[in-house]
């Protein structure tokens, strides 16, 4: 058989990038008791057939041509990095944040054209404000822009309800929403709550935000919030957002949009009228937690920050918070994106952008083929999910 004349360098990095051994890239392989083959391929003492060399790269999640490169591409975030990790995660990301990523800048450059040649007006309210402008008049535009009652929750029984009250108000002027706790469809492939927690594609155009859907739905909601800040200042970025102590170190643009999504979900002159004749207690943290659809957390912070809380009552109630808190989601407890394939689905791409496609459908100006590429199904599962827009 021809063999594939590879880089075994190229082969060592893309195996370390994903943290496999070399026996766990063998069995994926179908060279499950071979693994001395995987290692003589590293070592350049052999190299692997071009079936077993695509087989590689589809189980290494990297382009068939990486394997020939001279040296490991250099690969870095399209847009700004704003997340807040320790020293040694700095810089890094995982290919599944990669290619969720690219595949939501796909979506959105196929949006954006098919909106300027439909002759749509680019949307007014993206990179309205600066950074320099208080979050106060950042929350109200948006509040007003998206129609979202006051508080935000109101007309919701449940966190899922309030969560699908906002995204359904985003869709609705233009803002494609996508929720996913995968890459695509592979839920071998998990998203991981504790590298980021969305992102937002600033374009006046198709602007875009991600939500990571491992996460705990409460902690979607302020992410939610979080990124329409960012697309109400023009930028562009992925984030790991949460309802932070004031005092702690934030680069400027995050500290802003999570001041701006405070006082979207939990309006300052609502807190207060809100512990009106309320004792000090942990019933009461819940209570204003329930009304609000937010997290405890989220709830004393915002109160200390108001000035509702004094700082003492503060400290305490946050120190036993972190040690019950329950809603804070982490990457083992979190199983969201299972369930129904269309359900989720659905909820992956975002009906906005569904039906934008299924109206290109319809009027023969894309393929079911193209279709299906874009949203990476199978045209006959496509069909299916069309039909219902």
């Amino acid at each position: 058989m021809t063999q594939a004349k590879i880089n075994p360098a190229i082969l060592r990095w893309a195996r370390d990038r994903l943290q496999l051994t070399e026996e766990a890239v063998a069995r994926k392989i179908g060279l499950k008791e071979k693994p001395e083959r995987v290692q003589a391929w590293e070592q350049g003492e052999s190299f692997p057939t071009f079936r077993q060399a695509q087989e590689l790269a589809r189980v290494l999640h990297i382009p068939f041509g990486y394997l020939f490169l001279s040296r490991p591409p250099l690969t870095t975030l399209p847009i700004a990095d704003f997340r807040t990790l320790p020293e040694t995660q700095r810089g890094n990301f995982s290919p599944e944040l990669e290619d969720v990523l690219n595949d939501a800048l796909r979506k959105r450059d196929w949006l954006r054209e098919r909106r300027i040649e439909t002759g749509q007006e680019p949307l007014a309210f993206i990179g309205r404000f600066s950074v320099d402008t208080p979050a106060r008049t950042i929350s109200e535009d948006i509040r007003s822009v998206l129609g979202l009652p006051t508080p935000t929750a109101k007309d919701a029984k449940t966190w899922e309800e309030h969560l699908r009250l906002l995204v359904r108000h985003a869709e609705q002027v233009g803002i494609i929403v996508l929720q996913s706790g995968y890459v695509g469809s592979n839920t071998h492939r998990t998203l991981s709550v504790k590298e980021f927690r969305g992102f937002a594609l600033s374009d006046p155009y198709a602007p875009l935000i991600f939500l990571n859907a491992k996460d705990a739905v409460n902690g979607r909601i302020f992410t939610l919030a979080h990124e329409l800040g960012h697309l109400w200042t023009g930028t562009s970025g992925i984030s790991n957002p949460e309802a932070a102590l004031p005092e702690k170190e934030q680069n400027t643009v995050e500290r802003l949009c999570n001041q701006v999504a405070a006082e979207l979900l939990v309006p300052a002159n609502l807190l207060a009228e809100h512990w009106q004749n309320r004792p000090m207690t942990e019933e009461t943290i819940q209570e204003l937690a329930k009304e609000f659809r937010v997290s405890v957390l989220a709830v004393l912070i915002r109160s200390y920050e108001t000035g509702v809380l004094p700082a003492q009552d503060f400290h305490s109630a946050y120190a036993e918070a972190l040690r019950n808190i329950q809603d804070i989601a982490t990457d083992e407890s979190q199983a969201s994106g299972g369930g129904d394939f269309y359900r989720t689905f659905r909820t992956r791409n975002g009906r906005l952008l569904l039906g934008e496609i299924a109206q290109a459908v319809r009027e023969g100006t894309v393929l079911y083929k193209e279709a299906a590429e874009l949203l990476s199904v199978k045209p006959s599962t496509l069909e299916n999910v069309l039909n219902e827009f």
